[in-house]
Formats: C-alpha cells, sequence, structure tokens
C-alpha cells in the first residue's frame, strides 16, 4: 500500500515518476508484467490506476513535486524502500499554456520545479542507488518533440521542457561512463478521451506517419535505450516525421 515499507529492499528497482495515469502508468505496468524489475512509482493524485499497479506488486509514493520539501521526504523514502535502482524514469509532467501560466505565477514557476528542479534534485541525490548496481544504469526523461519547433501560447512550457533536454546532456557528461543518461522527446502518442474528430485529423495530418501510435512506442523507445551499452547525451524523438513537415 501507498508509503509503507517493504520487508525487504529492493534490488535493481525502476523508479518512475507521475505513473499514475497515462505513459507513465503504461510503462509501470510493462515493467511489471515483462521484466523482473521491482517498480517504484510517484505519484500526485490518488486514482485508481494506483490501486491497480500496487495489487501487481509496484510500491508507490505520494509526492506533489510543487510542494515544498517534497523532494526531500521522496528520497528519504526511496532510500527505505529501495537498496539500489536500475533506471530512474522522468515521466510526471505539468501542461499548462501561457494563459493558464502566466509569467511569474505560481503555475510558471511549478513548471520548472516539476520538468527542472525535480530531475536536477533526483539525478543528484539518487546516483548513488545507480551506481550500486553492477549492470547497466539509465537515467531517462520525457520531454517534447515540440521543444525543436515552436509554440507561442505554450512559452513558459516549452522553455522548461527545453532544460530537461538540456541538462539531460549535461548529466551525461557529468556521469559518463557509469550512467546512461538520454531523453525521450514524444509528439503525439495518445489523444485524450475529449478530443474531437477534427482535431483528431488535423493533428495526424502534421505527420508523415498519420497515426495515433500509443504508449508502447514509448516503452519501445525506453527499452532502447536501457538495453543500448552506447547510448548517452541522446534525445530520441518519437515524432511521426513531423520535422520534416
Amino acid at each position: 500500500m501507498p508509503d509503507k515499507p517493504t520487508a525487504t529492499p529492493l534490488e535493481n528497482a525502476i523508479f518512475i515518476t507521475g505513473a499514475g495515469q497515462r505513459v507513465g502508468e503504461y510503462l509501470a505496468r510493462q515493467f511489471l508484467e515483462l521484466t523482473d524489475y521491482p517498480v517504484v512509482f510517484s505519484y500526485r493524485t490518488q486514482r485508481l490506476a494506483v490501486t491497480e499497479l500496487e495489487q501487481k506488486g509496484a510500491v508507490s509514493i505520494q509526492c506533489d513535486f510543487t510542494e515544498e520539501n517534497a523532494l526531500e521526504n521522496l528520497v528519504k523514502k526511496l532510500n527505505i524502500e529501495v537498496n539500489s535502482l536500475r533506471a530512474v524514469i522522468h515521466n510526471a509532467s505539468l501542461w499548462m499554456t501561457d494563459e493558464q501560466a502566466p509569467c511569474g505565477s505560481e503555475e510558471f514557476h511549478d513548471l520548472f520545479k516539476v520538468h527542472v528542479e525535480t530531475p536536477i534534485y533526483l539525478n543528484q541525490q539518487l546516483a548513488p542507488l545507480l551506481l550500486k548496481n553492477t549492470g547497466l544504469k539509465d537515467i531517462i526523461s520525457l520531454s517534447d518533440f515540440r521543444v525543436s519547433k515552436t509554440d507561442a501560447s505554450k512559452i513558459g512550457y516549452m522553455a522548461s521542457k527545453a532544460a530537461l533536454q538540456n541538462l539531460t546532456k549535461n548529466f551525461a557528461a557529468k556521469f559518463a561512463p557509469e550512467i546512461k543518461v538520454n531523453d525521450i522527446a514524444p509528439a503525439l502518442i495518445v489523444f485524450n478521451k475529449d478530443d474531437d474528430e477534427a482535431y483528431k485529423q488535423n493533428r495526424l495530418q502534421e505527420a508523415l506517419l498519420p497515426i495515433e501510435p500509443g504508449e508502447e512506442v514509448v516503452w519501445q523507445a525506453v527499452q532502447y535505450l536501457m538495453n543500448s551499452p552506447y547510448t548517452t547525451g541522446s534525445c530520441l524523438q518519437l515524432n511521426g516525421g513531423r520535422n520534416l513537415k
């Protein structure tokens, strides 16, 4: 159950932030069902998916990265639950327009807390747990393909995701050769339930491969990066050819 320490600290665990829904939840399920790695994940809001992941054997830790002392408390709990880590996946994300998060607002600062401050802090604090693993070691972040394009309505969001890509490269240099550090930059992965057909068609036509690929492509990217001994400091784009249109 949430925040209840395991009897024996986990070895070679996967830690995923923001795995209570969507892509993060999917990744946690795949690790639980297809690998032998234990899974520890953070979530912000209690959802049915959180309970289901717990029932499958995952360890959950409730954490709102925008709250004071949240990161310090998370790391303390992780050091109780985990003896060594195989990978850290920075999946937690906030999506807000500039109208929703105007410069200087609390919401604006939250974008940078979640997308920049949290990965920096966790990379620094969790590196010792990764180094206790004797095999390959990975830190993987999920940014956004649109950082390479423009979106004048989401300047704050885009700036924070661009910073995430940049810190990934710098940590790759800092942690080499012991820990590989890479980024995945998705474009459209899954439509929201309330997206209408006209919107869907417009989004699909932005790509050379006009499909809704689903979370499986993110899982495939994660597996590639984890299994490759020769990839670090990269940004793997999942964009369906949008960069060519």
